[in-house]
């Protein structure tokens, strides 16, 4: 009898019209190098959809499920153009996170859809000079740019290496963008470099003839797959500099690649370790890493998680149903958020965030943390 009434009821409801109404999904979109040889892309996407599962697991935003859809643009930038244009035209996007590279990040930045949109692109895994790129309207960054990192990276060589500084551009999608910022840095410091060349003409370099004459370090800039070569050359050449890479280097892909060679370079990082566990949020990335990909976390599973973290916060102080204009505006009022030392905030909020550490990958094959 009590199935009986319970069906009537809903026989009504129909009926009048009053049937609840099931909350629109926030639609999340992203452009991004997926298959590609670096491992950016790849990290980067699985630090936000573990965030995001998460956070629908336990019954969305506001009950609203985020619903993140991505296209591979394999570090193209005619293919994150089009990406862009297709993900705008396709779906009912509420917010759009940042591709992976400055180039892919200038092509989609300049799409006309977005442009005509009153979407952001938020947490490019990139440190490109934005100012320079004339995209500050357009792009909310979360990581420090190349400058901080070679800003840190000269101040992190001065404590202990008074040699000369080598710099060796090698391959990968930003190396050109991180070679600028070490040059700039340089200059500002006046500090000259020893050599300052492709890999290819560091390859072909004769090594110093006398002690005075070696390197106290070589920077190399370019991905892992792009300063393998240059490292072990800079291994037997001059085995007393410190080599230094940017935050672009994947230290588990140049273990495989470079073997030995790898075991002592230092990289910077722009985010805080994410293999400890000293403040909530490396222990919460870390738990969230292994029950929803069963991976350990790394430098930009770590920044993906920080990126989706942010626009979540975004997305909780939007009243309503979110729309684009309204998720870009809370984005930009989102108060700071605090992960141990780096402070991330939305644009009028505070400060950028500047934060860049020094690590090195150890003798069994991790990160010194």
């Amino acid at each position: 009898m009590v199935r009986v009434s319970a069906l009537l009821l809903l026989f009504a409801a129909c009926c009048s019209g009053a049937l609840p109404v099931m909350a629109k999904d926030i639609v999340v979109t992203q452009t991004l190098d997926l298959s590609g040889l670096s491992n950016v892309g790849k990290d980067f996407s699985n630090g936000i959809r573990t965030y995001f599962d998460a956070v629908n697991a336990r019954g969305g935003v506001r009950g609203r499920r985020i619903q993140f859809v991505q296209l591979d643009d394999a570090g193209r930038a005619s293919d994150a153009m089009l990406n862009i244009e297709k993900l705008l035209q396709d779906n009912e996007v509420d917010a759009m996170i940042a591709p992976t590279s400055e180039e892919t990040l200038l092509a989609a930045a300049s799409a006309p859809r977005l442009r005509a949109s009153a979407l952001l692109l938020i947490g490019a895994p990139t440190g490109t000079d934005l100012e320079r790129a004339k995209i500050t309207a357009r792009v909310m960054p979360v990581r420090a740019t190349y400058r901080d990192e070679a800003r840190a990276l000269l101040d992190h060589l001065k404590t202990f290496s008074e040699g000369p500084v080598a710099l060796v551009r090698g391959d990968g999608p930003d190396a050109g963008a991180c070679v600028l910022a070490l040059r700039e840095e340089a200059a500002a410091r006046n500090l000259a470099l020893a050599f300052d060349g492709t890999a290819t003409q560091w390859l072909q370099r004769a090594p110093p003839r006398t002690s005075a004459a070696a390197l106290g370090a070589v920077v190399i800039a370019g991905d892992a797959l792009g300063v393998a070569a240059s490292l072990q050359q800079a291994r037997k050449t001059v085995p007393m500099a410190a080599v230094v890479g940017f935050s672009t280097v994947d230290h588990r892909t140049l273990i495989e690649i470079a073997g030995a060679s790898a075991k002592g370079m230092l990289i910077t990082q722009t985010v805080p370790p994410p293999g400890k566990t000293i403040h909530p949020f490396q222990r919460e990335h870390r738990a969230m890493m292994k029950q929803y990909r069963d991976e350990p976390p790394t430098q930009h599973t770590l920044e993906g998680y920080v990126v989706a973290r942010l626009l979540v916060s975004a997305l909780e102080r939007v009243e309503g149903e979110p729309t684009a204009v309204k998720v870009s505006a809370a984005l930009r009022d989102v108060p700071p958020i605090e992960f141990g030392p780096m402070r991330v905030s939305g644009r009028s909020a505070g400060a950028a965030n500047r934060y860049v550490d020094m690590t090195a990958i150890s003798s069994k094959g991790g990160l010194v943390e």
